[in-house]
């Protein structure tokens, strides 16, 4: 067997470009197909998205065969039994090629993230914090830059957990000091989905189910939010009340030192990203999503050349270096992150094609769905979204499904703005227990964490207990009917 230090072979190095080349024409592809509608780059990007999955097959493992497997059988049954299957499996390629554009283009952030010195600093005043302060701190934190920077967040936040947790390697403890931190971010992401003004998913569902009052939606999220974060931090305390003595003893006593220099960059980061990204979608008329999709590789390269010097007069070595970084990023980076790309696109593709294929009037007539409590009807909802998204589809994609569903059905159980806020409930809930979330997707590759870890292992009855929430939030709502 060939050492892992070996040099690649060349017949692996010259698989490895053309898996990068079909993986950066899917990416410009889409960016220049959603902001000029030219059908050309519609073609472009699907032709890309069929090359990367057939270049990329070797790197398979079993769930990227189930997937595949799923899209082959549910364009067989679309082809067979629906009037236009053509345009039903047109639209569900656009939204695979779609999603795998996405989760490369915010991954590119992440990948300058990782060599930033600035970043380190920032990781280490965060994870030496008093224990006390950091469940709530991280949560807040994620949860209120994902208004602005969506899955960027955690592309930006991650990378400060893990380089904080590197420098304190040799303490016993630190594992745990990960595990209780990445919970946190990952919990504070979820959650701020069921309000956030520009989260993806419910602004689909409010273009789905536009008699939902968005205001009341965002209130009512709003304080389910808070309540399922003094939820979390509870059982975070609960769960380590044997070492949390230790823990405590282990960690420091007073905040270090603010690094105001680490923490500036950062900012300037994030302002970057900010104005980019609202740059994008003024010049293109996009979305919040599409602007982000833009801006990262603006990003990308603007902050290589600042931890390369190039402010420091030193802008020809700052190319040089940039250089390399990019030229490592697209050899090494974009076929290793192939497996996640094909997952996310399989689980557009299936999430689409599904949702042409069910009669949902029909079938809500069947069920008597009109006759059942609204609020069993809600909780129904949000856990239906997060079982099925143990089927290794989006929650995103789960929540267009439900939403085209509930959409058909002429008469609901409770009030449609109730329905849209379960079904961002249940987007919440699948993203600390499906292994198969994006965000879980994109921690698995920065952490090195699986995703079952993340989400069975770690979070399991955390989100137990957020069903327990929303349970009781719903009656309230619906006034117990």
């Amino acid at each position: 067997m060939a050492s892992i230090t070996e040099e690649p072979r060349p017949a692996a190095r010259g698989a490895d470009r053309a898996v990068s080349a079909a993986m950066a024409t899917v990416m410009a592809s889409e960016v220049l197909w959603l902001a000029t509608g030219w059908p050309l780059f519609e073609f472009t990007v699907d032709a890309g998205l069929i090359a990367v999955v057939a270049l990329s097959a070797p790197r398979f493992g079993l769930r990227e065969v189930y997937l595949l497997t799923l899209c082959a059988a549910l364009a067989g049954a679309v082809l067979a039994t629906h009037d236009a299957p053509w345009a039903v499996l047109a639209g569900a390629l656009d939204q695979a090629a779609f999603l795998m554009a996405f989760i490369l283009l915010i991954g590119l952030v992440q990948q300058a993230a990782s060599s930033s010195g600035a970043i380190r600093d920032c990781g280490l005043f965060l994870t030496r914090q008093p224990s006390g302060r950091r469940y709530l701190a991280l949560f807040l934190g994620t949860h209120l830059m994902a208004q602005i920077f969506n899955l960027g967040a955690i592309s930006l936040l991650t990378p400060l957990v893990k380089s904080g947790s590197a420098a304190n390697a040799e303490d016993a403890l630190q594992p745990i000091r990960e595990r209780r931190q990445l919970n946190a971010l990952l919990r504070g992401f979820a959650w701020c989905v069921i309000w956030s003004p520009t989260a993806v998913a419910p602004l689909v569902v409010m273009t789905l189910l536009p008699a939902a009052d968005r205001a009341l939606w965002i209130g009512a999220g709003v304080a389910i939010a808070m309540v399922v974060m003094l939820v979390g931090w509870a059982e975070d305390r609960w769960a380590w009340r044997s070492v949390r003595r230790r823990l405590a003893q282990g960690a420091p006593s007073a905040a270090p030192p603010f690094p105001a220099r680490a923490f500036g960059d950062f900012g300037l980061v994030c302002l970057a990203l900010l104005g980019l990204t609202l740059g994008a979608m003024g010049l293109a008329e996009g979305t919040v999503v599409f602007g982000l999709m833009a801006a990262s590789p603006l990003v990308l390269l603007g902050w290589l050349l600042g931890q390369n010097g190039v402010a420091a007069g030193r802008a020809s070595a700052a190319l040089r270096a940039t250089g390399v970084r990019l030229s490592e990023i697209y050899r090494g980076y974009l076929p290793r992150s192939a497996p996640l790309a094909v997952t996310l696109a399989c689980s557009g593709f299936v999430g689409r094609a599904a949702a042409a294929l069910i009669p949902a009037a029909d079938w809500a007539e069947a069920a008597g769905l009109a006759d059942l409590p609204g609020w069993v009807f809600c909780v129904g909802l949000s856990v239906g979204v997060a079982i099925l998204s143990q089927f290794a589809l989006s929650p995103i994609m789960m929540a267009v499904f439900f939403g085209s569903l509930i959409a058909d059905i002429p008469v609901l159980p409770v009030d449609v703005t109730w329905a849209a806020l379960a079904i961002s409930c249940g987007w919440a809930l699948s993203m600390t227990i499906s292994p198969f979330a994006t965000v879980v997707l994109m921690m698995e590759q920065i952490t090195d964490h699986p995703g079952r870890e993340l989400t069975w292992h770690w979070n399991w009855r955390y989100s137990l207990l957020c069903v327990l929430v929303l349970a009781a939030a719903f009656w309230l709502l619906t006034g117990g009917r």
